[in-house]
């Protein structure tokens, strides 16, 4: 017995001190069923966009904005790339994409701004929304609602959560429209452009699809500090 090592040990020497290699294999195969799962959604976005057209791009983006997984940036940039190919008109599509955001933000913002707290309970609000970052939304509605809802728009995680509390917590409906309107004509020709562009190398692109959300919120951020500063001007 003295010679003997525990199961876990002896696995983990094998490897050189790494971890065993069953949970190797477990991770390995865990991490290609993702991408085999995320290859089939943006194919199945691309061919309902390219079969129904403007229709399936509106459809596809107001259900998004009231929480239906649809990744809302793959469908922007499947957008870009099918008016590369002649698919769809650019300048149209980019009119319809900022529509179908706007509309499915609105729709969910009114729909809070209408059951209040219960709204906030919904399963796919609640599991996100947690009482601290409820408490942080808040104090950031309080102070500086406009920017909130700016920045909300492009923070995938969280989005319908933010915009659900902004509805239930009085946000004015004016100043949410004025600001993910303005968010969104920012973000739009950026994440719709990219798939213009780079149609021909998709895939990069949506491994990318981080940094051009932060480039995005870059772009938003400017903007809404040039605002900030001509509306302050304004008032002096």
């Amino acid at each position: 017995m003295r010679g003997r090592r525990p199961t876990a040990l002896r696995g983990s020497a094998a490897a050189g001190g790494g971890p065993p290699r069953g949970l190797v294999r477990r991770v390995t195969r865990t991490e290609k069923a993702r991408e085999l799962a995320a290859a089939y959604v943006e194919r199945r976005v691309d061919v309902f966009l390219e079969h129904f057209g403007y229709t399936a791009i509106l459809a596809a983006l107001l259900a998004g904005g009231l929480g239906v997984p649809v990744p809302e940036e793959l469908t922007q940039l499947s957008v870009g790339v099918l008016a590369a190919h002649r698919v769809l008109d650019l300048r149209i599509a980019l009119v319809v994409v900022w529509a179908g955001i706007i509309g499915g933000d609105t729709l969910l913002f009114a729909l809070a701004r209408r059951h209040g707290p219960q709204a906030l309970r919904s399963r796919l609000v609640a599991r996100v929304l947690t009482e601290e970052r409820r408490r942080a939304l808040q104090r950031h509605f309080a102070r500086h609602a406009f920017l909130t809802v700016m920045i909300a728009r492009h923070l995938g995680g969280v989005r319908v959560a933010a915009f659900a509390l902004a509805g239930a917590s009085g946000v004015p409906l004016r100043t949410f429209l004025l600001a993910d309107g303005l968010s969104s004509l920012v973000s739009v020709p950026v994440v719709v452009g990219a798939g213009y562009l780079f149609a021909q190398h998709l895939s990069q692109v949506r491994r990318d699809l981080r940094a051009i959300e932060l480039a995005g919120i870059a772009a938003v951020l400017l903007v809404g500090a040039l605002v900030w500063l001509w509306r302050r001007r304004a008032r002096a």
